[in-house]
């Protein structure tokens, strides 16, 4: 019987390298494939491969979700600001149309009384009334018209027979007197003036007396 030689295989660099086609067909080993440019050329990573990713340290991660935290929270609380303006603009809105309304109503309804009181003069007149009667019916509508304005701070200017104040009157002609101490005085109000409050609401039109010597209103 002959002896059968086996061969030893050496770590050492003059060792003959295995036959990568008998690991492939015995089926003993698996090679793992962990280059990097394999994963960039789009293939996908091999089962039982982890890719770690980049850790900071703890300090920074509570300082990364406090600010996270923090930057929720504004988020949340301009949200809530920014709803309630809306509600606060919406219920201001909401207010002045109803004292709008209210304040216009309060202004309209004295007039309606003064209306009432011209219908019925106008109606007594119609009807063949006296004259008295109907001048009684008119000075009682104007009274009751003064009264309205008055509740309303609207009162007459008295500028007749004062000083000429350029504020509160709008000259629309002169008239030539012979007394100079009445040079600038308001001698005819044509149309009344009237202020509401401290403020003027209407200038009242008025002719002014302008002095003149005897001499030269002869010539």
């Amino acid at each position: 019987m002959k002896s059968r030689k086996i061969p030893i295989q050496s770590n050492g660099p003059s060792s003959p390298q295995p036959d990568s086609d008998s690991f492939e067909q015995s089926g003993d080993f698996r090679v793992v494939d962990r280059r990097h440019f394999t994963q960039e050329n789009g293939e996908t990573t091999p089962a039982g491969v982890v890719e770690e990713k980049p850790r900071f340290p703890t300090y920074v991660e509570e300082l990364m979700a406090r600010v996270a935290e923090t930057e929720r929270r504004f988020s949340e609380k301009v949200k809530q600001l920014d709803q309630e303006t809306a509600r606060t603009r919406a219920r201001l809105e909401s207010e002045y149309e109803r004292r709008l309304a209210r304040d216009r109503q309060e202004l309209l309804l004295p007039f309606l009384d003064v209306l009432d009181n011209l219908e019925r003069a106008i109606r007594a007149a119609e009807a063949g009334g006296q004259k008295h009667s109907l001048m009684e019916g008119l000075k009682m509508t104007a009274d009751l018209f003064r009264s309205g304005l008055r509740a309303h701070a609207v009162e007459p200017i008295e500028v007749e027979n004062q000083p000429f104040d350029p504020n509160l009157c709008q000259a629309v002609g002169v008239v030539a007197v012979p007394e100079e101490e009445r040079d600038g005085i308001v001698v005819e109000e044509l149309v009344r003036g009237y202020r509401m409050g401290n403020s003027l609401l209407r200038p009242a039109q008025v002719r002014v007396a302008r002095f003149v010597q005897e001499s030269a209103t002869g010539a």
